[in-house]
């Protein structure tokens, strides 16, 4: 089986510049279910595809993973996405 980081993609708000990433190792899959929703991951419940994140969801995952992000709403959008190890 394949093993899955799943991070958060930071993108320039007004373009398609790629800014970086936040990793979320320590985030139980559960965990991000519930954030997403199941309205949205119905049919992917690996969530491997991408999600964008808000303000609310960004800050429920910074409680998840005990991080601080540093966030910039204003310039950048953050987008909770899978790649595989």
């Amino acid at each position: 089986m394949t093993e899955v980081n799943r991070h958060i993609n930071i993108y320039e708000k007004y373009g398609d510049k790629y800014i970086g990433k936040i990793l979320l190792n320590d985030v139980d899959l559960n965990d991000l279910l519930r954030l997403v929703t199941f309205e949205k991951y119905k049919d992917d419940y690996l969530l491997y595809n991408c999600y964008p994140l808000d303000k609310i969801m960004l800050d429920k995952l910074a409680a998840f993973s005990n991080q601080t992000f540093n966030l910039n709403l204003d310039n950048y959008e953050y987008f909770l996405e899978s790649t595989a190890k």
